[in-house]
């Protein structure tokens, strides 16, 4: 006899914001603040996060084309976690800006594009070598299902914070 849980598959990854998602400005900006800006954000919503990238090429006249790989990571549960991808590939130019009191600072002028993507890793690993894992692994993903709506509900209106904080951060200096 087969059962519904035999239609089940159980993934390890439940894409919600597809890798590729795109926010892209052209002005001045103050990079250093934008890392702040980062560093507090994911801070703030409790990811931990690394830098996986950073290259600088150096171009002709001061041109620099700058690419960022930042990978936040928290845990929902045990069963689950939530990932969020952000590359940044900028191509810059050092100026010189005067502030409003006169004061003259550095920046980088230029197109900054930000790619990101959000995701759900849950631990699979758990059924791995259990008598019928496959088949408790489908059962457990009936019984949370509740649960698991509500992460990747979770995780999409997190990942749309951060697109409204760069998107925000980016309109300041235009």
């Amino acid at each position: 006899m087969k059962g519904v849980s035999q239609f089940i598959k159980v993934e390890p990854k439940v894409s919600i914001i597809a890798e590729g998602y795109k926010i892209k400005a052209k002005g001045t900006y103050n990079l250093e603040d934008l890392y702040v800006e980062l560093n507090q954000w994911f801070t703030h919503m409790n990811y931990k996060w690394k830098e996986l990238e950073y290259k600088v090429i150096a171009g002709k006249g001061g041109f620099q084309r700058l690419e960022l790989l930042w990978e936040g990571r928290k845990e929902a549960d045990k069963y689950s976690t939530f990932v969020i991808t952000l590359a940044l590939g900028a191509e810059i130019n050092e100026v010189e800006v005067a502030l409003d009191t006169g004061a003259k600072v550095k920046r980088q002028k230029g197109t900054l594009e930000f790619r990101s993507s959000a995701y759900i890793l849950k631990d699979i690993s758990v059924w791995k070598d259990k008598f019928m894992g496959d088949q408790i692994a489908r059962v457990y993903e009936i019984l949370i299902r509740d649960r698991l709506k509500q992460q990747e509900e979770d995780l999409y209106h997190e990942a749309h914070k951060l697109y409204d904080e760069l998107k925000a951060f980016m309109m300041l200096y235009r």
